[in-house]
């Protein structure tokens, strides 16, 4: 419903920002990972957001990332794990982390995350071990081939190919190409490794 909020930063409170978007303060709950990159008070900033709709009221949570953002809906589709859960998981773990834990299915990672047992642990795992794959795994950041890998696999899975042969597909596809081939072209030739099998 609101994919993102720009404004000034108003004030900093415990776990959550005040934003002040055209002369309303929008209260924005934030992991506490955000903090260190905050600028001063005053100053512009723009959060990607998601609105929760409950019982009790509204609550919008924000994000510096759009990656961010994937993970904790993605964290909110687990069953057992709320709102302040997914918060908490991402103060500890950027999603790249967080997908190398699920990747190599580390419960006891994911346990050290407050409120976090290891049933949930166990279902975050089995549930997001597909679905992080592709984007959090093959796309750590720091290399811009990686980059491109996560854009030709997710391209893949819009076409309806599962997480799993799309990764699979991609990096078969990618190790004979150059780092420099265009996205397009990668698609291409992942499209060619899926349809010989």
């Amino acid at each position: 419903m609101i994919s993102f909020i720009k404004g000034k930063l108003a004030d900093i409170q415990p776990a959550s920002l005040v934003l002040d978007v055209g002369g309303i303060g929008l209260k924005v709950q934030v992991p506490l990972s955000l903090y260190h990159s905050l600028p001063v008070q005053g100053s512009d900033i723009m959060l990607y957001t998601h609105l929760a709709v409950r019982e009790d009221g509204f609550s919008l949570y924000g994000f510096q990332e759009q990656s961010e953002l994937d993970f904790f809906l993605k964290l909110l589709n687990v069953s057992g794990v709320g709102p302040k859960g997914a918060l908490a998981i991402l103060t500890m773990y950027s999603p790249g982390e967080l997908g190398r834990v699920i990747a190599n299915e580390d419960a006891d990672s994911l346990t050290k995350v407050p409120g976090v047992g290891k049933k949930t642990a166990g279902r975050i795992i089995l549930e997001l071990k597909d679905k992080v794959l592709v984007t959090h795994v093959i796309g750590d950041a720091g290399s811009g081939g990686r980059g491109r890998e996560i854009d030709a696999a997710e391209a893949l899975e819009a076409l309806g190919y599962s997480p799993a042969e799309s990764r699979s597909a991609v990096k078969k596809a990618s190790a004979n190409l150059d780092e420099s081939t265009p996205v397009a072209e990668l698609v291409k030739a992942a499209l060619r490794v899926l349809v010989k099998k």
